[in-house]
């Protein structure tokens, strides 16, 4: 996961919500939130990755949509640090065992690269410019998704 982009959700009527939770089931709801929110986004990226055109077989765009995750953490101490979520290609074992390390490409085919011969392969951005073409919508649903999960807890 190489380019990052940043989003920062900034919701009154949220916070407002979050504020009469306990801080632990603060940080609870907002990464429920963030995780439905995520998911339809994730889905939509694999498939972009599927049906990338390359010369080839598709073998390492399947492995690389197999292997397209995302990771929700605390970033600082206490329960009421903002979240970090990262979504991207995971290199290694914990790709999953579907894509057996062939997802190890992507940042050549994401970035580009220089060949031996001087050629220079452009890279396709197909995740760095879905991440920021859906910057907006995706900071609309991580809002959206946590209010309604915060919502559902509060009615318990």
């Amino acid at each position: 996961m190489s380019s990052m982009v940043r989003i920062k959700v900034d919701d009154a009527r949220l916070r407002k919500v979050l504020a009469g939770l306990s801080p632990q089931m603060n940080e609870k709801v907002r990464k429920q939130g963030a995780r439905r929110a995520l998911t339809p986004y994730l889905k939509t990226l694999r498939g972009l990755w599927r049906s990338a055109s390359f010369s080839g077989k598709p073998t390492h765009r399947t492995a690389i949509a197999r292997a397209t995750r995302f990771d929700i953490r605390r970033k600082g101490s206490g329960a009421l640090a903002p979240l970090q979520i990262r979504m991207g290609v995971q290199y290694g074992k914990k790709g999953g065992t579907l894509a057996k390390g062939r997802q190890r490409v992507w940042h050549l085919l994401e970035n580009g690269f220089k060949h031996r011969s001087g050629t220079v392969v452009a890279g396709r951005r197909i995740s760095t410019r879905f991440a920021t073409t859906n910057i907006q919508k995706l900071g609309e649903s991580i809002a959206t998704e946590t209010l309604a999960a915060a919502k559902s807890v509060l009615r318990l």
